[in-house]
């Protein structure tokens, strides 16, 4: 993105300004056209207005508040080249690779070969597979909905591989190639994503679920499971007592997509819940949530997760929206500070605390 304006677009830019808003003062400010705005103002609709006729202009309008001022910032822009589609496939080989990969080792394992000798390995790897791409898949499907519904442009999904263990994905990521205009943008944009991915892992739980082996042995690794899960259980399986649950797969990729939906929906930096807590609280609070949930992280055993937070936090500071000032919907605040905690608690998966 360029800064400078040069002064003769000053004059057109003004005007569109002067139509839309209270103009207390104008300036050019290094070359950049630089407006005063009445702090009583209204802001959203206009600003939103201002964005759409400046962005096909080659400018991007920005909007601060600094000392009681609402300063409009305009600057002009040069729009990326489009990226080659070759990385986004290789990309996808890989993952898909991994994920077949991971269902593989689990369905040809000693402890089918004990409860399910006759079992169709090649049915239900597929099926995990399918199961799996469906979680990420969606996930990423709900940010791409959100980002055409209010006009962002994006990338299509990278999925990324993963180690086999962790079911061989570390899920998705779509590249934002325009900006989020003001906090409505930017929070649904962090949201969709997040309860798709949930919804989906509850229904691929369940149906994983029906599919795994009650047993009176350990014929796996014991893992922890999130009260989502636990209430899952209690739901779909008839578990007699003193046995225990064979994870099918299929239930697996369920488990791993509210691991990945915690992890997505912690308000850290620029992740999916980093994206939230910036529309919810404001570039001041942002950071000192993000801490929190960072500590939060370390505290349940998540510590290359927590590390790399931090990481984030230090060198990668979030942006925002172009239009900082406008405060973030009602209806969007309750679903934030309802919605968003109870999806927390709800995946939840601590490795250093017994549930």
């Amino acid at each position: 993105m360029e800064s400078e304006v040069y002064p003769a677009a000053f004059i057109e830019i003004e005007d569109v300004v002067r139509r839309l808003f209270p103009v207390i003062d104008s300036y050019l400010e290094f070359g950049v056209p630089t407006f005063v705005i009445d702090s009583k103002a209204e802001t959203k609709k206009s600003f939103l207005e201002l964005y759409r006729i400046l962005n096909p202009k080659g400018f991007i309008p920005i909007m601060r508040k600094f000392d009681g001022n609402i300063i409009i910032k305009v600057v002009s822009f040069t729009p990326k080249p489009k990226k080659s589609s070759l990385i986004f496939i290789i990309l996808f080989i890989a993952t898909l690779s991994t994920i077949i990969y991971s269902g593989w080792a689990q369905m040809t394992s000693s402890a089918f070969d004990i409860v399910d000798p006759s079992r169709n390995i090649f049915f239900n790897v597929l099926l995990y597979v399918f199961c799996f791409m469906l979680i990420a898949g969606l996930h990423e499907f709900g940010h791409k909905i959100a980002c055409e519904f209010h006009g962002v442009k994006s990338s299509l999904p990278y999925f990324l591989p993963g180690p086999p263990e962790i079911g061989g994905t570390l899920g998705a990521v779509i590249i934002q190639e325009s900006p989020v205009v003001n906090r409505d943008q930017l929070f649904d944009v962090g949201i969709s994503g997040p309860i798709l991915g949930f919804v989906a892992s509850i229904f691929v739980s369940m149906l994983g679920l029906r599919l795994s082996y009650p047993t009176r042995y350990v014929l796996g690794v014991l893992i922890p499971s999130p009260m989502i899960f636990d209430f899952l259980v209690s739901m779909v399986v008839n578990l007699p007592e003193g046995y225990i649950l064979l994870l099918h797969p299929v239930a697996f990729a369920g488990w791993i997509g509210f691991l990945l939906t915690f992890l997505n929906i912690m308000p850290i930096a620029q992740l999916d819940g980093g994206h939230i807590a910036r529309a919810l609280f404001g570039r001041k609070y942002h950071k000192l949530v993000s801490y929190i949930a960072a500590a939060t992280l370390f505290l349940l055993g998540y510590y290359v997760m927590a590390i790399l937070a931090l990481a984030m936090l230090v060198y990668r500071r979030h942006p925002g929206p172009l239009d900082d000032v406008s405060p973030l919907s009602r209806s969007r605040k309750i679903i934030g500070l309802i919605v968003i905690p109870l999806i927390l608690i709800l995946s939840a998966t601590s490795f250093t605390w017994p549930f």
